[in-house]
């Protein structure tokens, strides 16, 4: 696996879906379940977030125009605002509607499973957000 090079997990042409570590699995099946009301969502696997390969997200949105940054890492800064960050300062003209990110809870984290698993964020959560930039 090349250091600081991003792989396309799933084509797609409606929306990119830009993701890392266990919440790939999320976004992946968020694509899944979108894909049944006739979107393709292109999930790009950032393998590595330093350094970050901002060409292969470039180009993703440069075909799908929309972009959703899912992380599990909470709200305020990070990978999923320096994805957004990257996209808008160096594509801002390839944007169709405005990006947005999915992120963990901005609360403690839980220890309880059930409420861990609320913390978090889910493919349910990930499609919703999805469907909401499709709509734009």
């Amino acid at each position: 696996m090349p250091v600081g090079k991003a792989r396309i997990a799933r084509t797609g042409r409606d929306l990119t879906i830009v993701s890392y570590s266990a919440m790939l699995h999320e976004s992946l099946s968020a694509a899944e379940e979108i894909a049944k009301e006739g979107f393709e969502i292109e999930v790009v696997d950032l393998r590595t977030v330093k350094p970050l390969d901002t060409a292969t997200v470039l180009a993703s949105v440069a075909r799908t125009g929309r972009l959703l940054a899912v992380g599990e890492s909470f709200p305020w800064g990070g990978v999923t605002a320096e994805v957004i960050a990257r996209v808008t300062t160096e594509g801002f003209h390839l944007l169709d509607a405005a990006p947005a990110r999915v992120n963990a809870k901005d609360t403690p984290i839980p220890y309880h499973p059930n409420l861990w698993s609320t913390h978090r964020p889910s493919s349910k959560v990930i499609a919703a957000k999805a469907r909401k930039i499709l709509r734009e």
